[in-house]
């Protein structure tokens, strides 16, 4: 009986020695795990003393789209000059009032240079365009007209012409369809200049007496270097009204806006070489009004010491072009810009604006004629313009403003940047899309059969 009641008692005895052991076991679980995750801690710990945490999301904000691109008012190819390959010359279409109105105090970019993309900015930046490019010059002056304020700023640019073969351009005012004081009272009829007993002022307030919306339209010889560093340098400056008189009526008063032989708003302006290979130079300088289908030119001549003249006796002549159905009744500006290519081809561009800045907008390019020879005429050259243009291409929702024509663009430049070859003639447009900037893209222009695309 007593060894009964010892086994009953030794069992708990027993119980208590195996529950210890097994406590004493999951302690040391439990220990190794704690070192195993101080271990852990102590690793996430340098890991995030390395690398700082982010600080708390910014409030995200709008950026401009197209920072720094302008409204392309005009612009001519600069293949050819020493780098100027895939290269163009833009003016921008600003005025000194405008400047005067900004807050910043720095003046709008009147003239800038754009570059096509190259293949290889493609390829080193892992498949992201380099984009087009661009640069502006602002440290360009512009003479003040005698009597008239302009801060050293030129009027409404809105045509580049570049003289063929040289690196002469023409950086061409359009008058701006004006009419006020400035324009009305002439000392020199002959050069449109105002009255010089009164001082005008373009950059002051409109309510001034003295304001000036828009001096005398020039045009502004210059010369280009498209090399590491470009630079345009103004050489010359001459009046429209030297060959394109009509600024004013005989009594000094403001000429109708409507009046033929009226230089109110010239948005287009070219030059060619009508001279033939082997033969001297024999250019000449064509340009319209936006709102009409006429193409006036005359004879530009270059000396050697790089001075420009333009006229002749006798004024210039003029030919017109008639648009057909629908763009006759869809582009209220028949004629925004001029180019002459290398083989004499007279392009042109059109748009439709309703004098909003917000669009939309509707353009079309076209090859209205071209430089030729015809034996009735003796074998003198002649400026052809066709009864209606012969090519086309439309641009829905753009408002053009320059066509440039451009020969053997470099191989890394266009197709897909691995040609074999420079291009043959291409043709580009530059766009004024107001609020919404604008754009330089290269275009198919098509047969008006519809049967051919040129490249």
């Amino acid at each position: 009986m007593f060894a009964l009641v010892a086994a009953v008692h030794a069992a708990p005895a027993f119980d208590a020695v195996a529950e210890l052991e097994a406590a004493k076991i999951e302690i040391a679980k439990l220990r190794e795990e704690a070192l195993s995750f101080k271990a852990v801690a102590s690793e996430r710990e340098a890991l995030f003393s390395s690398s700082p945490i982010p600080e708390p999301m910014v409030t995200p904000s709008f950026k401009s789209v197209q920072p720094g691109v302008f409204d392309i008012s005009g612009m001519a190819y600069l293949g050819g000059i020493v780098g100027g390959d895939g290269k163009f010359l833009a003016v921008h279409d600003a005025k000194p009032k405008e400047d005067s109105d900004l807050s910043s105090g720095d003046p709008k970019t009147r003239v800038s240079m754009f570059m096509l993309p190259k293949k290889e900015e493609k390829d080193a930046t892992e498949g992201l365009e380099g984009g087009l490019m661009h640069l502006e010059f602002t440290d360009l002056a512009f003479p003040d007209p005698p009597g008239i304020i302009t801060g050293h700023r030129s009027t409404d640019l809105e045509s580049v012409a570049r003289i063929p073969g040289t690196n002469l351009v023409l950086l061409c005012e359009s008058g701006n369809s004006a009419d006020d004081a400035c324009n009305a009272t002439r000392a020199d009829p002959k050069h449109g200049l105002p009255d010089p007993t009164w001082r005008y002022d373009a950059t002051a307030s409109k309510t001034d007496p003295a304001f000036c919306e828009t001096p005398p339209p020039r045009i502004y010889v210059s010369e280009v270097t498209a090399g590491e560093k470009p630079t345009v340098t103004i050489k010359q400056e001459i009046y429209w009204t030297e060959f394109y008189p009509g600024w004013v009526n005989s009594n000094g008063s403001p000429a109708n806006k409507t009046s033929s032989g009226v230089p109110m708003n010239v948005e287009a302006t070219a030059v060619g070489n009508l001279g033939q290979p082997g033969a001297p130079d024999v250019y000449v300088f064509l340009w319209a009004e936006r709102e009409s289908t006429t193409i006036h030119y005359t004879d530009l001549v270059l000396d050697a010491n790089n001075t420009v003249s333009i006229g002749r006796p006798g004024g210039f002549d003029s030919k017109s072009f008639a648009l057909p159905p629908p763009m006759n009744q869809t582009l209220n500006r028949p004629i925004v810009s001029l180019d002459v290519d290398d083989s004499g081809g007279i392009y042109a561009a059109a748009a439709y604006d309703t004098d909003g800045d917000f669009g939309p907008y509707n353009s079309a390019v076209y090859k209205i004629g071209e430089l030729t020879f015809h034996p009735e005429f003796l074998g003198f050259p002649m400026v052809e313009i066709y009864p209606e243009p012969t090519m086309f291409a439309e641009v829905n929702g753009f408002k053009v403003e320059a066509v440039a024509r451009a020969d053997k663009v470099p191989v890394n430049m266009y197709y897909n940047g691995e040609a074999s070859a420079v291009s043959g003639p291409m043709t580009f447009l530059g766009t004024d899309d107001e609020n919404y900037g604008g754009t330089l893209r290269p275009i198919n222009l098509t047969l008006a059969d519809l049967e051919h695309d040129e490249l």
